[in-house]
């Protein structure tokens, strides 16, 4: 019984469907010289075995011959070629080491442990810190609003601020509570009353903000009686009555008796 010859029964099949190697070359994206080497069992061009197993079950395919039957045949024939020539093929499937670690403390790496952390959290602290001198402390006056019109002469403020802050109205230190908040009256005088308020940090960072309050008092309308040169005399000035002529005076008490 002759041996399979792989080589020449790919190359028959090929033949026997008129397909030029140039053709299959272009069709598969292989260079010829590997299908050549197939064709000849020539697998000393490949560099290893699974390169050459990839070609030979592409170049099946593509004659259309059954993978199932003649990969296994491939393999049974030239894997030992393969282990011999090649001994990249021994170590594909080498396991890879795996790795392992270190674990126990040592009071070298117990300092260097401590010395990361401390680092860390002093980096954090500056950072925060850095924050904190950037931010403006809180300063929220609640009542009353600014410009706010008013026609009593003490008003009532509250508001907030920092817990650790110190709050100044127009340079007057005011007392705020545990949470903050804060509440004071300002007496006002007639007209624009201008209030300057300043929260201040203990690093020294400040908030200012101005409230302008309008007193305008109520008018109080006080009557005043008229004295006595206001009255005007009703009756004619009795010069006047004996100035006229007796004629006169009789004349006209005769039309008043007509009437």
């Amino acid at each position: 019984m002759n041996k399979f010859d792989f080589g020449q029964f790919i190359r028959e099949s090929r033949e026997s469907r008129k397909l030029d190697i140039d053709f299959c070359s272009a069709s598969l994206k292989i260079h010829r010289r590997f299908l050549e080497a197939i064709e000849n069992n020539n697998y000393q061009i490949f560099d290893n075995y699974y390169q050459a197993q990839g070609f030979v079950q592409n170049y099946l395919e593509f004659l259309e011959i059954s993978l199932k039957d003649y990969v296994p045949r491939w393999r049974k024939e030239f894997y030992d070629a393969f282990e011999t020539d090649h001994q990249v093929i021994k170590n594909y499937y080498k396991p890879k080491k795996k790795r392992t670690y270190n674990v126990t403390f040592t009071l070298d790496k117990l300092i260097y442990l401590i010395g990361g952390v401390a680092t860390i959290c002093i980096l954090t602290w500056i950072g925060l810190s850095i924050r904190a001198l950037q931010a403006l402390p809180l300063l929220d006056i609640t009542n009353p609003q600014n410009n706010f019109v008013t026609t009593e002469d003490l008003i009532d403020v509250f508001g907030k601020v920092d817990k650790d802050a110190e709050l100044r109205i127009n340079n007057e230190k005011i007392i705020i509570q545990t949470d903050g908040s804060f509440s004071t009256s300002l007496k006002l005088v007639e007209g624009f009353n201008t209030f300057k308020f300043t929260s201040k940090n203990p690093y020294g960072v400040t908030n200012d903000k101005v409230l302008q309050i309008i007193y305008r008092p109520k008018k109080i309308e006080v009557y005043n009686p008229p004295t006595e040169g206001d009255f005007k005399e009703t009756t004619k000035p009795k010069d006047e009555l004996i100035s006229k002529p007796i004629s006169e005076v009789k004349t006209e008490a005769s039309k008043t008796l007509r009437n």
